[in-house]
């Protein structure tokens, strides 16, 4: 990868776009992450009287949501290394940014449709996941398998040592 000082203009003009994207092109995740995500959270999260597809719907959309507030909030190059077995974080990292992430994304998403405690497990699990698959020999199939084991706290103010440990 080229440096700052040796962009072409098309390089930098991709790298202001990217940043300064609208609303709608704010994600990350392609439709098929999307999809396999929703149903794998759909096991680990009841939205209540909803049908089955309709959940799947709306967990689409907290997905969404979460991929959207990671956009704002981490420099698209972190989702290169999502996408990625060779390059990534360290564990100490990686429990540094599930830490600062989960805080940060409970006082900024709110998602009135669902109980306090599915919502804070959604946010965690979904930012658990990315952040798994931004480690070393890590990548988002495998992150997405180990959600299964995640260790999600439910409640709003979960320790530093809670959140530390959704990072297996």
């Amino acid at each position: 990868m080229a440096t700052i000082n040796e962009l072409t203009q098309e390089q930098f003009k991709d790298l202001l776009d990217n940043y300064f994207a609208p609303p709608e092109k704010r994600t990350q995740m392609t439709d098929h992450e999307l999809k396999d995500l929703a149903k794998r959270l759909k096991e680990r999260i009841n939205v209540p009287i909803i049908s089955e597809t309709g959940e799947e719907k709306i967990l689409i959309k907290i997905i969404i949501k979460i991929d959207r507030f990671l956009y704002d909030n981490l420099p698209n190059e972190f989702y290169d290394l999502v996408r990625s077995m060779d390059k990534g974080i360290d564990d100490e990292e990686a429990k540094r940014l599930i830490t600062s992430l989960s805080k940060l994304a409970n006082k900024h998403i709110d998602l009135p449709y669902l109980p306090e405690m599915a919502e804070y497990m959604a946010i965690r699990l979904v930012i658990g996941v990315i952040v798994n698959a931004a480690r070393k020999q890590w990548d988002l199939r495998r992150a997405k398998e180990n959600m299964y084991k995640m260790k999600v706290p439910h409640q709003k103010y979960a320790s530093q040592f809670q959140l530390e440990s959704i990072i297996s």
